[in-house]
């Protein structure tokens, strides 16, 4: 059974490039920060900072704040790719379970596969995130304090055997209830369903969670027109306000995604429709069932447009709001900045590497498009279309923690602001952006799969299914 994995794996390695990748990236990021904790650890490096009057609590102090975030981030990506991933090759373990294969088998077998995967993106993250701190490290050290006089930054041999560990280990942490349950499912109703394993049934825990979380949003909200009673008065405390209401309103995306996604799909789909455009119907048709088997495949797109929209809501709010009490005042937005880059890139390869998984089997889709009448052209506007609306999805669902957190920013200085007037700064062209990026990742990740049935046609790739 393990050489037959280690085969499926060889001979079709192509597939699984964009969850190597995402697990790779996330092991870059985890190796940068422990190449950091390692070296402003290090007693020479304590030495020189303190002969030149800078304490390591300064170096620290901001390394801390992104260790948390990656650490976060990494959390999602890679238990998410580990999800997507078992899912991804869920309807040949059914085979396996069909041919007479233990239950115990099949499931060692999952995981021998998602060891294979994690390990190549973790030794390709360890490799390159060794080769950057030399690089990272010392620029990263220079920005926190200039006048340092610091000594040559010296490679930790420990640290990139932690990154390999923490990536692997994640990645399987979320690739173990499917891996379960791939090996305990029927494997008639499993290969019977187009889907494989089928639609993700609804959990009343998590949706009691969601609206929780929706619910603590909302009171936050409303308390933040009582400012001056509750001591919201100044920068700080307004944007601890902002961003827990904030936060509350994205776990209520993250838990509810399945509910919001469906329904942004139907009103997409009942526009389209009675304005007569087709394809686009059929594309936003066609993303709500791809969503619909599998919530992972946009929630981490939503979840990364609506932090980042969030944290440049709240921070650009205070900054203006500060402003406005002390005009003149200046802000160092470099960590903010860089915490936005982590975010953008680790959802945005997460979200593409899930689609890319999710679309595995997609030459037959193409083929029978084009039986049915359909022309390249067609097709190229149909994944458009497709693309388009889980990236407007994701951004619609990203627009609730944004609007919790400006709504608190808006009420919180209006109620201490003697002119009457309020002070918030909407990420407007940031989420445009977002959407644009986000739209063109996903759709090129939806077009490579169709350009070989596109060119072959529609015959040889059916009669290749078939064989």
């Amino acid at each position: 059974m393990q050489r037959y994995v280690i085969r499926m794996f060889a001979d079709d390695w192509k597939q699984w490039v964009p969850a190597i990748a995402v697990v790779a990236v996330m092991a870059t990021m985890i190796g940068l920060c422990v190449h950091q904790f390692a070296w402003t650890s290090d007693s020479r490096f304590r030495a020189a900072a303190g002969a030149s009057g800078v304490s390591v609590t300064e170096f620290q102090i901001l390394s801390v704040t992104i260790y948390a975030v990656v650490a976060l981030i990494s959390w999602i990506s890679l238990t998410v790719v580990g999800r997507a991933s078992i899912h991804a090759t869920h309807r040949t373990y059914a085979l396996l379970l069909l041919l007479g294969a233990a239950p115990a088998a099949v499931f060692g077998s999952t995981i021998l596969l998602l060891v294979i995967v994690s390990l190549c993106g973790a030794l390709l993250g360890a490799l390159v995130s060794a080769l950057l701190s030399f690089w990272v490290v010392p620029a990263f050290n220079a920005m926190i304090s200039p006048t340092a006089r610091l000594p040559e930054y010296a490679l930790t041999a420990w640290a990139p055997v932690v990154a390999i560990v923490a990536s692997v280990l994640t990645t399987l942490v979320g690739g173990l209830s499917p891996a379960f349950h791939a090996s305990r499912v029927r494997p008639g109703a499993v290969l019977r369903h187009p889907d494989g394993l089928g639609r993700e049934p609804a959990s009343g825990l998590r949706i009691l969670c969601g609206a929780f979380f929706l619910i603590v949003a909302s009171g936050l909200v409303a308390s933040a027109g009582f400012a001056g009673p509750l001591g919201v008065t100044g920068p700080g405390p307004m944007f601890n306000l902002a961003v827990t209401a904030g936060g509350s309103a994205l776990m209520a995306v993250h838990l509810l995604c399945p509910q919001l996604m469906s329904f942004i799909f139907w009103v997409l789909n009942g526009l389209f429709s009675r304005m007569g455009l087709v394809v686009p119907a059929l594309g936003t048709r066609s993303a709500a069932s791809r969503v619909g088997t599998s919530a992972t495949t946009v929630a981490p797109l939503a979840v990364g447009l609506g932090g980042i929209g969030l944290l440049l809501c709240a921070v650009n709010s205070v900054i203006a709001f500060t402003d406005a009490l002390q005009p003149g005042t200046r802000a160092d937005l470099t960590d903010v900045w860089m915490i936005v880059a982590v975010v953008a890139i680790s959802m945005l390869a997460t979200s593409a590497a899930v689609v890319a998984l999710s679309a595995r089997g997609r030459e037959r889709e193409i083929a029978l498009l084009q039986a049915a009448g359909m022309r390249g052209r067609h097709i190229s506007a149909l994944i458009a279309a497709e693309s388009f609306a889980m990236s407007l999805a994701a951004s619609i669902a990203a627009a609730v923690p944004i609007v919790a957190g400006g709504l608190v920013c808006a009420l919180a200085s209006r109620a201490t602001l003697n002119t009457g007037g309020s002070v918030v700064v909407w990420p407007v062209s940031v989420m445009l952006w977002g959407l644009i990026a986000s739209w063109g990742a996903l759709y090129l990740i939806l077009l490579v799969p169709a350009l070989t049935p596109l060119r072959r046609g529609a015959g040889t790739q059916l009669r290749r299914q078939e064989n």
